[in-house]
């Protein structure tokens, strides 16, 4: 009988790829995946330190599995974020890899299942892992990295101390296995990286050539491109939407803003000023109307004024981007920006989320309500937490459809009524 392991992930979707590449990793030296930690012969915990509360989590998680008395193995950024915390946490830990290491988890995995432990590998392996990528079972939906690590040197984020430069897999790779996942029958497929713009940086490939290649796939499944910073596709915009006129991509745009302020942003050691974020953000809408417009942004980052604050607030009720994710800045090990000592009192970084958490739900509810009554054809993906299922318009709007429909397949709603998360449709005849 083949020895099982249990696997648990946590952070981005470039972390839930790296497990589904783990999985195939594992899959590939004879070990067969367990859904319940109690059965497994390991436990296998993929971390993310991107957030302080998210770290926590993690942490508390890994506690609490080491009572189960099986191996622990850690693996993902939290390693090189925190490992002095990892290390306390679990001091009998049977191993501790860094993001980089899945080929050699293998080897590693066998010494774990012969008895040893306390291994400890933060080296990042030279070949491809997304040689080992496996796409999630009983589901249309799976993400493919097409690189990982950054051009940046933002003063707030520990991500790169934990991936590092940028390292791009080759168009013929990923196009090889974008292929075998529509060829497994999935529908929906998420290009992730830390930063999509910079891919091909390190390989003297393109974005703009990856989306072409993938584009002559054929069938009738969709991508999602993942988050991109504005300066690293402000000058290829144009050829990049001209591609994604295909019917084979959403209208779906993630371009990160952080701040409405140009001097917070460059305390932040971001690479674009505000106009420019605007510029990316007028021309995606110029050729997509329907286009979704997703960002981020970070309250309270150290020496944030209420005039900044303002700036913020201004430009989301203007520009009204479709999706706002808001994050209240915490200070991360190793960053520029935890050293500050000009640093936004807690209750006041709490007063700026809440008060920008209720202008963005105004304005998605509001925005939303105007689909009511529209018909439209939708991808139907995956099931909705609350019960029905979750489809997808073509610019990637979320719909849930009280019918029996199948994972996959295409149809027309019309939509009936509208949330500030979601909008709900009925099948049309």
């Amino acid at each position: 009988m083949s020895s099982t392991f249990y696997l648990e992930t946590y952070g981005c979707s470039l972390n839930k790829a790296d497990s589904d590449i783990i999985v195939g990793r594992l899959h590939d030296i004879g070990l067969s995946r367990n859904e319940t930690p109690n059965d497994a012969d390991l436990i296998i915990v993929n971390t993310c330190g991107v957030k302080e509360p998210t770290e926590d989590r993690a942490i508390h998680r890994i506690t609490e599995l080491t009572q189960i008395g099986r191996p622990i193995v850690v693996t993902g950024c939290l390693p090189r974020i925190s490992l002095p915390r990892l290390k306390s946490a679990v001091p009998s830990f049977a191993a501790i890899l860094g993001p980089q290491s899945i080929d050699s988890l293998g080897a590693v995995i066998l010494r774990v299942l012969k008895g040893e432990r306390g291994i400890m590998h933060l080296d990042s392996d030279q070949s491809s892992k997304l040689q080992f990528f496996e796409g999630p079972p009983e589901t249309v939906v799976c993400t493919v990295p097409i690189c990982e690590g950054c051009l940046g040197h933002c003063t707030y984020c520990a991500v790169r101390t934990a991936r590092g430069e940028v390292r791009s897999y080759s168009i013929d790779e990923i196009t090889e296995v974008v292929r075998r996942c529509t060829h497994l029958g999935y529908r929906e497929i998420r290009l992730t990286s830390q930063d999509s713009g910079a891919f091909g940086a390190d390989s003297g490939e393109t974005l703009v050539q990856l989306l072409k290649r993938l584009d002559t796939i054929p069938g009738e499944h969709m991508f999602r491109l993942g988050m991109f910073n504005p300066d690293l596709v402000i000058d290829s915009l144009s050829s990049m939407l001209d591609v994604m006129k295909s019917n084979h991509f959403f209208r779906f745009f993630h371009a990160p803003l952080q701040s409405g302020s140009d001097r917070v942003l460059e305390s932040m050691g971001r690479k674009y000023s505000l106009n420019e974020w605007l510029q990316v953000v007028t021309d995606i809408r110029g050729r997509f109307p329907d286009s979704t417009i997703a960002t981020d942004i970070i309250v309270g980052f150290p020496g944030e004024t209420e005039d900044d604050f303002d700036q913020t607030v201004e430009l989301i009720s203007r520009v009204r981007p479709e999706v706002v994710n808001i994050s209240k800045y915490g200070d991360r090990p190793g960053t520029i920006a935890s050293k500050s000592k000009d640093k936004v009192d807690t209750e006041v970084k709490k007063d700026r989320s809440r008060r920008l958490s209720r202008l963005v739900w105004d304005q998605a509810t509001e925005m939303n309500k105007a689909w009511i009554g529209r018909a439209v054809e939708v991808l139907v993906t995956e099931g909705a937490p609350k019960g029905g299922l979750l489809c997808r318009t073509k610019s990637y709007k979320p719909v849930i459809v009280h019918s029996d429909l199948n994972l996959g397949e295409t149809l027309e709603v019309t939509i009936s009524s509208a949330e500030k998360s979601h909008l709900t449709g009925t099948v049309n005849p």
